[in-house]
C-alpha cells in the first residue's frame, strides 16, 4: 500500500484502470452493435423482410429486379464480414437507415423526438433524484421512528405500482373524471405556456413519483449501511448541524453508488419511459420504438434500440469514472487488483 503514495505509481494505476475500463466497455458497445447487425440476418426468411415489413417486401417481392437492387444496395449480396464493415461504416456516418412507415430517413425522426422525450421526463428525473436522496438520508438515520416506517411502506407501494398503471389511472382521475388535464399529446408551438403544462403536469408527476421512490428506498439502504460506522458514531459526538452531518457524513460516503443510481435513472430518461409515453400519446423515443414496433419497421425499431442502448452505456462509463474519481476506496479496491 506504500507504493499507492508514489506519484508514478499512482499515475501507472490511473491508466491501468481506464484501459481495463475502456476494453470493457468498448467490448459493450461493439457487442450491442453486432447484435443489432445479426438480428435481421440470423431471423429465419429474407433479411429484406425484416428490413423493410411485410407489406413493402410483399410488393417488392414481385419485381426480382428490384429485390436485386435492393439486396445490392443494403450489401446483402455480399459476404457477411462485408456486410458488417458497410453497416459499421453507415453507422458511423450518421447513416441510420429509411423508415418506411415514416418515408423519411431514420436520423431526421430522431432527431425531432429525442428534444421531447428529454422535455417530458429530463426535469421530473433530475427533480427526483434531489428528492429521493434526500428523503431517503432522511429515512435511513434514525428508522425505527413510526413516521419514518411509514413512509418507508408508502415508498415501497408507490414503487411497486408500474408507472403505465400510475399514467392510466392519472388520466382517468385528472382528464376523464374531473377533466382538468389533456388525455395526451405534447404542447406544440405557438400554445400557451398554461395549456403547455397542462399537457405536461400528468407525466411529470407520474415519472418523478416512481423515480423519487426508488431513488429513496436505494438512499435509505445505503444510508443503513453506514449509519453504524465509527466515522458516523464519531461525527454525532461533535455535535454537528443536522444538515452538515446529512451531507458531510451520510450523504458524501453514499455518492459513488448514488451516481450509479443516477446513470441507470438518466438511460430511463432516455428510453422515453417506453410504457408512460405510449399511455399519454407522447410522441418521444419510447413511443418511436413502440410505433415501430406496431408498424413493423424494423430498421427504425433497430435504431432506436441502438441509440438507446449506447446513451446507456455512456450513462454508465461516466458514472464509473465519476466515482473512480471521488471516491478514495474504489481507487483503493480497483488498485489492489493490479
Amino acid at each position: 500500500m506504500e507504493g499507492l503514495n508514489d506519484p508514478a505509481m499512482r499515475a501507472s494505476l490511473n491508466t491501468s484502470f481506464f484501459i481495463r475500463k475502456f476494453v470493457r466497455y468498448f467490448t459493450l458497445v461493439f457487442t450491442i452493435i453486432f447484435l443489432n447487425f445479426a438480428m435481421p440476418r440470423l431471423m429465419p426468411g429474407d433479411p429484406l423482410l425484416f428490413l423493410f415489413g411485410e407489406e413493402v417486401y410483399g410488393a417488392a417481392i414481385r419485381n426480382p429486379e428490384l429485390i436485386q437492387s435492393l439486396s445490392a444496395k443494403y450489401g446483402l449480396n455480399k459476404p457477411i464480414f462485408d456486410q458488417f464493415i458497410i453497416y459499421l461504416g453507415n453507422l458511423f456516418r450518421g447513416d441510420l437507415g429509411y423508415s418506411f412507415s415514416y418515408g423519411r430517413p431514420i436520423a431526421e425522426i430522431i432527431a425531432e423526438r429525442v428534444p421531447l422525450t428529454l422535455l417530458m421526463t429530463l426535469p421530473p428525473t433530475l427533480l427526483s433524484l434531489v428528492t429521493g436522496a434526500m428523503l431517503g438520508l432522511h429515512l435511513g438515520f434514525n428508522p425505527e421512528r413510526a413516521h419514518k416506517k411509514a413512509i418507508s411502506s408508502l415508498l415501497m407501494v408507490l414503487y411497486s405500482v408500474p408507472p403505465y398503471w400510475m399514467a392510466i389511472v392519472a388520466i382517468l382521475v385528472f382528464s376523464l373524471w374531473f377533466n382538468l388535464t389533456p388525455i395526451g399529446g405534447a404542447p406544440s408551438p405557438g400554445m400557451s405556456i398554461i395549456t403547455g403544462v397542462s399537457h405536461m403536469i400528468l407525466p411529470f408527476s407520474v415519472i418523478a413519483l416512481f423515480n423519487a421512490a426508488y431513488v429513496a428506498i436505494i438512499m435509505r439502504g445505503l444510508t443503513l449501511e453506514i449509519a453504524e460506522e465509527p466515522f458516523i458514531i464519531t461525527a454525532k459526538s461533535k455535535g454537528l448541524s443536522y444538515i452538515k452531518f446529512k451531507i458531510r457524513h451520510l450523504f458524501i460516503p453514499s455518492l459513488a453508488p448514488f451516481l450509479s443510481i443516477a446513470a441507470i435513472e438518466l438511460g430511463f430518461t432516455f428510453s422515453g419511459a417506453l410504457l408512460v409515453e405510449i399511455a399519454f400519446s407522447w410522441p418521444g423515443m419510447g413511443y418511436t420504438m413502440w410505433q415501430a414496433v406496431v408498424e413493423r419497421d424494423y430498421p427504425l425499431l433497430q435504431a432506436t434500440f441502438t441509440m438507446t442502448a449506447l446513451i446507456v452505456v455512456l450513462a454508465n462509463a461516466l458514472a464509473d469514472l465519476a466515482s473512480y474519481a471521488i471516491d478514495p476506496r474504489i481507487r483503493l479496491r480497483e488498485n489492489g487488483r493490479n
